[in-house]
Parts: C-alpha cells; sequence; structure tokens
C-alpha cells in the first residue's frame, strides 16, 4: 500500500465518497442505538465539497490517501488544521474524517504514523480525532498515546430527509 499526500481536489472527492458512506455506515452499525445525528442509519452523506476545496486552497486541508499498486483507493483521511481559539499560537489539527477498508487495516498503522509525522512537521501541538468510545479507533489511538479528553455530547433535534430514525 502507498500512502501519500494529494491535492484535494473534485475527483479526489469523488472517490473518497464511497469510502465515506462505507465508514459512515460502519459507524452507524457501532453506535447502534447511542447514536443521535452522526449515527443516522440509511442516510446517504452529502458532504459539502466546496468548503473542503475552500480548506485546501487555504492550507488548512490535507488530504492522506492509501491506494494499492493499481493506484485504487482503500483508505483516506482528511485532516483539518486551525488555530487554537483559546490559545491562539498554537496550531492544531482534526482528522475531520478517517477510513481504511477492513481487508486493508494492516496498513492503518502507517497510515496513522505518516498523519502524526505530517502534522507534527507542520507545526500542530495537537491532534483531535473524534471517535466513538464504543468503537476499535479508540483502543488503537489510546495504545498509540492519545486520551479522551472531552466528550461530546450530541442531542439531536430533528430526523435527516431520507434517513432511517434512530429511535
Amino acid at each position: 500500500m502507498k500512502i501519500a499526500i494529494e491535492t484535494f481536489t473534485r475527483e479526489l472527492a469523488a472517490e473518497i465518497v464511497p469510502l465515506g458512506q462505507q465508514s459512515w455506515d460502519e459507524c452507524s452499525e457501532i453506535k447502534k442505538d447511542t447514536c443521535a445525528y452522526h449515527g443516522q442509519r440509511g442516510l446517504a452523506i452529502d458532504p459539502d465539497i466546496d468548503q473542503y476545496l475552500y480548506l485546501s486552497d487555504h492550507q488548512s486541508l490535507i488530504a492522506f490517501t492509501m491506494r494499492d499498486d493499481e493506484g485504487d483507493l482503500h483508505g483516506y483521511a482528511l485532516a483539518i488544521l486551525y488555530r487554537s481559539l483559546h490559545l491562539k499560537t498554537e496550531l492544531c489539527g482534526n482528522v475531520d474524517t478517517f477510513y481504511v477498508q477492513p481487508d486493508h487495516r494492516r496498513s492503518m498503522p502507517r497510515l496513522m504514523s505518516t498523519i502524526e509525522e505530517t502534522l507534527r512537521e507542520r507545526g500542530v501541538s495537537i491532534i483531535g480525532w473524534p471517535v466513538t468510545m464504543t468503537g476499535g479507533l479508540f483502543e488503537i489511538l489510546k495504545r498509540r498515546g492519545y486520551i479522551a479528553d472531552d466528550v461530546v455530547m450530541e442531542l439531536k433535534l430533528k430526523d435527516l430527509a431520507g434517513g432511517e430514525t434512530c429511535a
């Protein structure tokens, strides 16, 4: 598997979205009845590609890819860089979306290391990695030295169109 940083384009987005849907579906299954907005099952994702392009154009998005020898995409991560609102001198990184197809997860540690090394090289002082505490990625991140700092509490105010309710 070749791990690389690629420029985020509409073409790359078109490759990522199907894997993003796989990620959404897998996460929804992990969350089951604890889901709020994110875990709504049966929902077709509709990412704001224009917003990702804007972030990329302003050096605030890094697109990591994991491809096989034929160039097929089997994993990706999109990391968003931003200045801390509480410590204005600190650059932060947030792994906005991350997915590796199950048959290729043996390469996942290398992808994660590449993310960490790249963000460190770019001056990031802390990486945020939103995960479900009951999912396997939570335990992997703990073994890599991450800590569960804050928990995001969600209150679902409405169902999203086209999706089965979580209740």
